[in-house]
């Protein structure tokens, strides 16, 4: 038994129980925690940051995980011992247990002074779970958009009331998404949200379009390579065309890849580019019946020429996770159906409803783009297959629901 923070007792040892005065003004939790999980509590000073607002299910984040919190309730009262609570205390605050030289066993007050003595400082029936889950970041998202930058001249625009709540601070973020820190900032990351004026906002659909147009017009306005575009030199350029240096870097980050061994020298990225014009494209084909696959691409061609980017090639495997292609049998050509992977439910229930909805029937192929990176603690995307869909075995292997 661990006894006042100090000692053992052998099993067959007897020991007195005594309650401290303040027993029952004392309400704590305790936390279950892994080996794992506990080295990396006391690696960041022993935080740990509990987070849930409205009918959130509690979460506790560490510096780079996620977890659920479960209570797990016990049949039996479980008395806490050890140390003054809130700092290392004396022993004055123990409850004498009588004054009688003899108890009824025979024993003396002598040997009763030998015995080691616990001292119960709370009791409690329950206790707090941890799981490992995936971040929490529809709110995350939610947040950006909300303030989502247009251009200075819609900045302009706003009035008094709206300027005020122009953007989040990383701690106002961290405060509410129910994910680590590093998990937020890796979000804020792959969205390319835009850090400005010390706040952190989404960026307009829209203005990005026209951002991306302005940037193309000034590369090959300036006789630039579009897979050797000079930072320095288009954030100069379009800061004279009223474009904030923010919001040129950011859009350059997203649509271009750094050349290797030169750290202000960029390559644009011609797949970013051709699946961001094409979710613009399919965003207005949604609903659309027997929309043909040769239509579609036509409006994406004519969307890359209206910025300025004629030469870059539109290809039909850019479409991944972005669209269904569907070729039937006895048909001479395809159909698409807008089904963008990044605007359906994460949470892997959700997210095959949302595939059974659109079609019945899968085959790998089409189900891996909607599978890409939904592996989560716990749940890899094998048994998230197994868990969710049946199988028909043929020629071609079909997942349904099961």
């Amino acid at each position: 038994a661990f006894v006042d923070g100090q000692f053992t007792v052998a099993d067959d040892e007897p020991f007195d129980i005594i309650f401290a005065r303040d027993f029952e003004a004392q309400h704590i939790e305790l936390l279950e925690v892994s080996d794992e999980l506990l080295k990396e509590l006391l690696d960041s000073d022993g935080v740990i940051e509990f987070k849930g607002e409205g009918d959130d299910i509690a979460c506790v984040c560490t510096a780079t995980k996620t977890y659920q919190v479960k209570r797990v309730e016990t049949s039996n009262q479980t008395l806490l011992v050890g140390p003054e609570l809130g700092g290392d205390g004396g022993e004055g605050d123990e409850v004498s247990d009588g004054g009688e030289d003899e108890d009824a066993d025979g024993e003396d007050a002598e040997a009763r002074q030998r015995r080691k003595v616990a001292v119960v400082r709370a009791q409690t029936s329950s206790h707090l779970d941890l799981t490992e889950i995936a971040p929490k970041l529809d709110r995350l998202r939610d947040m950006l958009a909300s303030v989502a930058y247009g251009g200075e001249g819609a900045e302009a625009a706003m009035d008094a009331e709206d300027a005020s709540a122009t953007g989040f601070t990383f701690e106002a973020l961290d405060a509410r998404v129910q994910a680590s820190s590093g998990e937020i900032m890796r979000c804020l990351e792959d969205e390319h949200a835009l850090y400005i004026d010390g706040v952190w906002r989404g960026v307009d659909g829209a203005y990005r379009l026209h951002v991306l147009g302005m940037l193309a017009v000034t590369v090959g306005g300036n006789g630039w390579p579009t897979s050797a575009i000079p930072e320095d030199e288009l954030v100069n350029a379009m800061a004279s065309d009223g474009f904030a240096p923010e919001v040129t870097k950011n859009t350059l980050s997203m649509f271009s890849t750094l050349v290797d061994g030169d750290a202000s020298t960029w390559a644009l990225d011609e797949e970013r580019v051709c699946r961001y014009l094409a979710m613009n494209v399919l965003r207005d084909g949604v609903g659309v019946k027997n929309w043909r696959l040769m239509d579609m691409m036509d409006k994406w061609r004519a969307a890359l020429n209206d910025i300025n980017l004629h030469d870059v090639e539109v290809k039909e495997e850019y479409l991944a996770g972005l669209a269904l292609i569907e070729r039937p049998e006895r048909a001479t050509e395809a159909f698409v159906t807008t089904l963008i992977a990044s605007e359906i439910p994460t949470e892997p229930q959700a997210r095959f409803k949302a595939l059974w909805a659109v079609k019945p029937r899968w085959s790998m192929a089409e189900l891996e783009p909607y599978l890409k990176g939904q592996a989560r603690p716990g749940e890899t995307i094998e048994s998230q297959l197994l868990k969710y869909t049946r199988v028909t075995q043929g020629s071609t292997p079909m997942y349904s629901k099961r």
